[in-house]
């Protein structure tokens, strides 16, 4: 039996809302890749659809049914209104994770595409799918009985996988909501060459999170330039069409 299910750099490449409920020890395995499959199954096992996620690609499967129903602690989940659903709030002491007062709600944090950005080593790793089972809807409790720990170590892994976020560079363009097609750009933007510079305005408009890392980190590291985007910059949703995925409603909404 999977105690707890182990997690490398290896894995960073696949699905992370699948490596969150892989976090669940059980004797089943999830070979199954795809979001929209799981997504499908995951209904097609509740008996019921989701009324916020759109019309999926995969089908049902059975040996991930297979695996949903042999794992447990997410039985209950699963049948219950939390499902796929983000809380409104993140637990109190994670919030003092976050830098820059910039405060991406669970929503946004589970339904933005990250572009596998989301985690630099394998502790950072585990720690933002833990991050990640609480946006889904995931009770602390529960996760913290699959871990074998207490909830309040749970908060502290959450407190750490959020604070692993703020030294991503394309995740604090992002969580700045800068409406990058009204902003102005420090200097060496328009001193870039010019494929360069034009690839780059593209990305960070579409989804700062596909923006080359290097250029991303000479924007937060002027502390002129990120005073601006943190208080200054014109803004938008945070989840715009271009960086957007469907993996969760809200608890409070749709």
């Amino acid at each position: 039996m999977l105690k707890r299910y182990k997690v490398s750099m290896r894995d960073k490449a696949r699905c992370p809302h699948i490596l969150a409920l892989r976090l669940f020890p059980t004797e089943k395995y999830c070979q199954v890749t795809s979001w929209d499959t799981v997504a499908a199954t995951l209904t097609y096992v509740r008996g019921s659809k989701l009324p916020w996620l759109p019309a999926l690609s995969g089908r049902p499967h059975g040996g991930t049914a297979d695996w949903l129903h042999g794992t447990p602690g997410i039985q209950e989940w699963i049948k219950s209104d939390k499902c796929l659903r983000s809380p409104p709030k993140w637990p109190k002491p994670v919030y003092r994770a976050f830098k820059y007062r910039l405060i991406p709600s669970p929503h946004q944090i589970a339904n933005v595409d990250m572009n596998y950005r989301h985690a630099s080593d394998e502790r950072s790793l585990k720690h933002f799918l833990v991050v990640l089972l609480y946006c889904m809807g995931l009770p602390l409790a529960d996760i913290a009985e699959a871990q074998e720990t207490s909830e309040r170590e749970i908060i502290q892994l959450m407190y750490n996988g959020i604070e692993a976020l703020q030294t991503n560079p394309n995740y604090l363009l992002w969580a700045s909501g800068t409406d990058f097609r009204k902003s102005v750009f420090p200097p060496f933007v328009m001193r870039m060459p010019l494929r360069a510079r034009m690839r780059f305005l593209a990305a960070l408009q579409s989804n700062p999170f596909l923006a080359d890392y290097s250029f991303a980190q000479k924007l937060v590291q002027s502390p002129p330039y990120l005073s601006y985007l943190i208080y200054g910059s014109p803004k938008r949703m945070r989840l715009t069409k271009g960086c957007r995925i469907y993996r969760t409603g809200e608890q409070n909404g749709a």
